[in-house]
């Protein structure tokens, strides 16, 4: 292969993930779904006093998409279509590994808010995101959507990291700057960086978690410059 091909890539991606989805994945995605929504159900009647779970369940699930998508596909495209494919794949296991770091300190000293009950009403803009991360609809590269109800519980959230991303990353858009931001630039600079990538290939159902990464880095800018928060004003 003389050069990174997009279509090339785009090509080896859809084959690649398939096999994925319909081996082990298929085991693995309505375990995920359910789990997330047992979780959500407890986080949004009870707030932080359940974050640990919320935090060791989440610490897994970015720990597996780790070792599978990170290394393990690292693997498998090299093999698909040799050194070229971590012009653009070598980035997801570093960056899953740092958010996996992150989970891991989040455990030992949690930080995270998740009382969702004064959360401002502008923000749920990004809510729509979120359900589109869950759902994730069935794409064939360069063909288009298939809507299949069965996506609720068989889609790649879960399995893969930029729909996760897209449903974790909006629901601590929701408080931030309250909250760990340690946990949500490591999950920020990975929607900007992947979902910009994402776009160049172009895959289209990326474009949310980039446009998710946009909004998050907004708020990192707001913050900064502009509401200046204190951690010791919480």
């Amino acid at each position: 292969m003389s050069g990174f091909d997009p279509a090339t890539f785009g090509k080896a991606f859809e084959k690649i993930v398939a096999e994925y989805q319909n081996g082990i994945g298929l085991w693995l995605a309505p375990v995920f779904h359910i789990a997330t929504i047992l979780i959500l159900l407890l986080i949004i009647k009870y707030g932080n006093r359940y974050r640990k779970i919320f935090t060791a369940y989440f610490a897994f699930n970015y720990f597996w998409i780790f070792i599978y998508v990170g290394i393990v596909m690292s693997f498998l495209f090299y093999r698909e279509i040799g050194i070229w494919s971590l012009a653009f794949w070598l980035a997801v296991p570093i960056l899953t590994g740092v958010i996996v770091f992150q989970w891991i300190r989040e455990f030992r000293r949690p930080k995270i808010d998740l009382d969702f009950r004064d959360i401002r009403k502008w923000r749920l803009l990004i809510v729509p995101i979120m359900v589109f991360g869950f759902w994730y609809p069935t794409y064939v590269y360069g063909v288009g959507f298939s809507i299949l109800p069965k996506d609720l519980l068989f889609s790649f959230y879960g399995l893969m990291p930029c729909p996760t991303t897209m449903v974790v990353l909006g629901l601590l858009s929701l408080k931030y700057p309250h909250g760990n931001r340690s946990l949500f630039n490591a999950l920020t600079a990975f929607a900007v960086c992947i979902g910009t990538a994402q776009i160049t290939l172009p895959y289209v159902p990326d474009i949310p978690l980039a446009l998710i990464g946009y909004f998050s880095l907004g708020l990192v800018i707001l913050n900064k410059y502009i509401w200046r928060y204190d951690e010791k004003e919480q």
